[in-house]
């Protein structure tokens, strides 16, 4: 169990906007295989246009950069992590859900993405949760004195629902007495092992010296084509390809995004 501090004693405060009603969780009784495709698409071609990467890993959880860093929560895919550095001082750390899932058009009551900000010793944890509901759609954690720096771990945490996609875009901000680190420590997001949807490769790697192994012993290369777009021109074997990485899917076609060529193991 993790341990946890008296709220006043806390670097980060739990108060302020992010508080909100949890209505009832629904089953999505009755939902259909078309239903779940229209609203898997919705939300695939929307984090096209994300060029952040995010980490599916809490322990290696993905560099904030400073300014707005950007992303898509999703049901289907699992739990997000980011890091930053609180320095001795005052900071605050803002989340804003941006554009949430809907279900034809709708908005959905219990499209609830969960914030959760730790330090990397696990010696408190604050939780919060932003909404597509009104009043409800930004939370903001504050440290208005902390002593020695630190490793904060931001989770973004979806909505518990397996049978239709739930979630939606959201924004991460750190201001103030904080730190992040240099780009030269950032791997590059294609950087990981992944489970081919094509031929029978399996279980296929991206290594950062540009090669791809697969379990099954077949090897290729890749390169970046557009970094700003995370798009690469990869070959393998006689199979040239140009696929987008999209955080928490994996390589896509650039051409239709539903189309997943290397799917993002899940922890």
């Amino acid at each position: 169990m993790e341990p946890m501090l008296a709220e006043e004693s806390l670097p980060f405060s739990n108060s302020g906007v992010g508080k909100i009603a949890y209505p009832k969780r629904q089953r999505g009784k009755g939902r259909t295989f078309k239903m779940r495709r229209l609203i898997g698409m919705a939300l695939i071609l929307a984090a096209v246009g994300m060029v952040s990467a995010q980490s599916l890993k809490p322990e290696n959880p993905y560099a904030m950069s400073a300014g707005i860093n950007k992303g898509t929560s999703d049901s289907l895919v699992g739990t997000q992590y980011w890091y930053f550095y609180a320095l001795p001082g005052s900071n605050r750390v803002t989340v804003r859900l941006k554009t949430p899932a809907t279900l034809y058009g709708a908005q959905m009551n219990n499209n609830i993405v969960t914030i959760a900000l730790y330090d990397e010793k696990r010696t408190f944890k604050i939780t919060k949760a932003v909404a597509g509901i009104k009043n409800s759609s930004e939370a903001t954690f504050t440290a208005d004195n902390v002593k020695a720096k630190m490793k904060i771990i931001v989770s973004v945490i979806p909505p518990n629902q397996n049978l239709v996609r739930m979630g939606g875009e959201y924004e991460l901000e750190a201001t103030g007495n904080v730190q992040f680190s240099t780009g030269s420590g950032k791997a590059d997001p294609i950087v990981q092992t992944y489970d081919s949807k094509m031929n029978s490769y399996g279980a296929t790697r991206f290594l950062a010296d540009g090669s791809i192994v697969a379990s099954d012993g077949t090897t290729g290369t890749w390169k970046a084509f557009d970094p700003e777009n995370r798009i690469y021109a990869i070959q393998i074997e006689s199979f040239k390809f140009s696929l987008q990485y999209l955080p928490g899917y994996g390589l896509v076609r650039t051409n239709d995004p539903s189309l997943i060529v290397f799917q993002a193991l899940r922890r």
